[in-house]
């Protein structure tokens, strides 16, 4: 799928020169705008299954924090988005990618929608 490669390898450039010590997990948000769908990712410093609100002690940003998400591959729905983001990061997470070991690396990697409930992807419990 040719937007899943572009999607890897925003990934992988936005981890490629390292992330801040303090980054404990990674959250990736998705939101909405008129026409379509798009995707951020965030290192926060902090990472609590039981507080939907880790996610906010945000201490990180990639130089390209957003990336556009096609609406051929997203979908019309949010509900649709959501499923086809979060399989497609949890397939990069078991790649052998260098930014899936820096994200496999954290205490946690969630994704969501923006003022939504997080979806825990992986977690180093």
């Amino acid at each position: 799928m040719e937007f899943e490669s572009s999607l890897f390898e925003w990934i992988n450039e936005s981890l490629a020169n390292g992330v801040p010590s303090d980054v404990k997990a990674f959250s990736f948000n998705l939101y909405q705008t008129r026409s379509h769908f798009g995707l951020e990712l965030i290192g926060a410093s902090e990472f609590d299954e039981a507080d939907p609100d880790w996610a906010c002690e945000e201490v990180f940003e990639p130089a390209q924090r957003q990336l556009e998400i096609p609406l051929a591959y997203s979908g019309n729905s949010w509900e649709q988005c959501l499923e086809n983001i979060r399989s497609a990061v949890s397939r990069y997470l078991q790649t052998s990618e260098p930014g899936a070991a820096v994200l496999r690396s954290a205490q946690g990697v969630a994704i969501g929608f923006v003022d939504g409930e997080l979806d825990i992807l992986a977690c180093d419990r």
